[in-house]
């Protein structure tokens, strides 16, 4: 009689130790999926950027290093604190032509049309924007072929603050055409302008 008792004794025990691990465990699953993930409780907050369709018409890609930065920034370029450093990344494998076809002068007379206010001098603090025309190599051996097939080339820019990259962007070119150059750096500073969040 006492064994008998003590059997049911565990194994009452045993259901209401397996009915608290389910309990538990639903507890955990609830609380993870609804209550702390993260994407669930930000995402009202996230600005999305939805992409230019300039950005669309050939390949390009942008990176952000430092948003904080790249929203003060802003307020630099349109007030003319910003300099510009270009430079080109010419062919070694395919005779060059990049530097015939376009000076630097014009791009940044480009540069300057598209952000619409020019820059200042004698200051001290301002956004630095490098930009690199590449021209595209298709010579080089350690090309891709997929890597710029059908264009003439790209161009990098890069935006930094007190020396810090806070954004990049990239986009081909497909002609060596001044028109479509002008209008892919044009597209650069609107895609820019895109990633600034207006919190």
């Amino acid at each position: 009689m006492k064994k008998s008792s003590r059997q049911e004794s565990i194994i009452v025990n045993n259901f209401f130790t397996l009915a608290s691990i389910v309990i538990i465990a639903i507890t955990i699953v609830l609380y993870s999926k609804y209550i702390s993930n993260d994407d669930y409780k930000n995402d009202d907050l996230k600005e999305k950027v939805i992409p230019l369709s300039c950005e669309k018409e050939v390949f390009s890609t942008s990176k952000i290093y430092n948003q904080k930065l790249l929203n003060e920034s802003q307020k630099a370029l349109d007030r003319g604190f910003y300099r510009l450093n270009g430079q080109y990344k010419k062919s070694t494998h395919s005779d060059s032509i990049i530097e015939d076809f376009i000076s630097l002068f014009e791009v940044d007379n480009f540069y300057i049309k598209a952000i619409e206010k020019e820059e200042k001098n004698n200051i001290n603090k301002f956004l630095q924007i490098d930009y690199e025309i590449i021209e595209n190599d298709k010579k080089d051996p350690n090309k891709k072929q997929k890597d710029c097939k059908f264009c003439s080339g790209s161009i990098l820019t890069t935006f930094k603050a007190e020396q810090k990259d806070i954004f990049k962007f990239y986009i081909d070119f497909n002609l060596y055409d001044k028109n479509e150059i002008e209008k892919r750096i044009d597209c650069t500073i609107k895609a820019y302008r895109n990633n600034v969040k207006k919190l």
